[in-house]
């Protein structure tokens, strides 16, 4: 449609005027301006077909049968099995705790492979052994190219998991960040584990001069969770966080008790369903 050019007056009110009827006239008239009105606002009201982070505006429709399916996909029970995932950010320390859970060495039979360079390439399941009805997932490091962060969750199917373990050892990443939110968007339940927490304490005493392990492991839980607050909780809300070593986990030396009663409970609550 082509546009007039008014030319200009002094006075505003007839170049009103005059816009609104060649506009009207353009139209047809005041009904159809109405109803091109009307067309524009549904149009802009409109639901998109995908939302700011990738998923289908349909997923609230559609959740219960995609879960469902990835469930099947993946061979879980999800009627009796309480299925937990590792994931986060590669070399956090995925395998070496999900080795530790179970209570076997690296080299033993069945154990998550680990190395210097990321080993895991797909979600592998491992029964944990003191629980046989809580099964522990291994996920690949988010954030490569292999696994890039923003198909993340969708391509391991997060979203089929009872509850996601979000590993990190240092800053909140990117990769962290979507996997949070799309967790929220699933309604996933998503606690955070700070790991290497052996290796942090050994910082805090070179880096504050204190030989008093107790007094480190104070100050060492004060920055972790300070910290915590500012990347997650300040734009997240509210999370559970643990702070555990892999290495020491035996030891609870730090949140593992915490820790494997959250596990605990969570076995528990789907066994007396």
């Amino acid at each position: 449609m082509a546009i007039s050019i008014l030319p200009y007056r002094h006075t505003h009110r007839p170049v009103m005027g005059s816009a609104l009827s060649t506009f009207v006239g353009a139209i047809g008239s005041v009904k159809e301006l109405i109803q091109v009105m009307v067309k524009m606002c549904d149009a802009f009201n409109k639901p998109p077909d995908r939302d700011a982070m990738g998923n289908s505006a349909q997923v609230g429709h559609n959740r219960d049968r995609l879960i469902k399916e990835a469930q099947q996909q993946m061979g879980m029970d999800a009627v009796h099995d309480y299925n937990f995932i590792f994931c986060g950010p590669s070399k956090v320390g995925k395998s070496t705790l999900i080795n530790a859970i179970r209570g076997v060495k690296p080299n033993d039979t069945g154990a998550a492979q680990v190395g210097i360079s990321e080993v895991t390439q797909d979600v592998r399941c491992y029964e944990y052994l003191g629980l046989p009805r809580v099964k522990l997932y291994d996920a690949p490091g988010a954030g490569t190219r292999s696994h890039p962060a923003a198909t993340y969750f969708i391509d391991k199917k997060l979203y089929a998991f009872d509850c996601i373990f979000l590993m990190y050892d240092g800053s909140f990443l990117d990769s962290c960040r979507q996997i949070l939110e799309h967790a929220h968007t699933w309604g996933k339940p998503v606690a955070f584990l700070r790991t290497k927490a052996d290796r942090l304490l050994d910082d805090v005493m070179y880096n504050s001069a204190v030989d008093d392990e107790q007094v480190a492991k104070q100050q060492l839980h004060a920055q972790v969770q300070n910290a915590f607050q500012q990347q997650v909780v300040a734009y997240h809300g509210p999370h559970h966080l643990f702070l555990i070593s892999a290495r020491q986990l035996r030891l609870a030396g730090f949140d593992e008790v915490d820790f494997f009663e959250y596990i605990r409970r969570a076995a528990a609550s789907r066994h007396s369903k």
